[in-house]
């Protein structure tokens, strides 16, 4: 796997995006335990080892934007790799995750 072709973000961009498209699609690929804990509001929550089996029927569009992001950025690469190679065309992988959404100041759900 090369990351090379992953399209990244940091928190900020995110952030922007997010403020002027709420309807954004951000999908959190933790482990549910971790999602239980904390989590973006209006995420969606499908776990790295599920996305390929889950993501269409929750983004049947393969030419909808899609964003991920874990807890600090490696699992979410993963996860865009995987959704690439499915087909989805536009896949972003977020820098940080949330634990630099937070670090941020960004608003969180606990």
């Amino acid at each position: 796997m090369t990351n090379n072709d992953i399209a990244t973000l940091n928190v900020h961009e995110l952030k922007q995006r997010r403020d002027a498209n709420p309807d954004l699609c951000l999908i959190d690929v933790r482990e549910n335990d971790e999602w239980q804990a904390m989590r973006i509001p209006g995420t969606l929550h499908i776990p790295k080892d599920k996305i390929t089996m889950d993501i269409e029927n929750k983004v049947p569009d393969r030419d909808h934007p899609v964003y991920l992001h874990c807890h600090g950025g490696v699992r979410s690469l993963y996860a865009a790799h995987c959704l690439l190679d499915m087909g989805y065309k536009e896949v972003y992988s977020i820098n940080g995750g949330i634990a630099e959404w937070e670090r941020s100041g960004y608003p969180v759900e606990k």
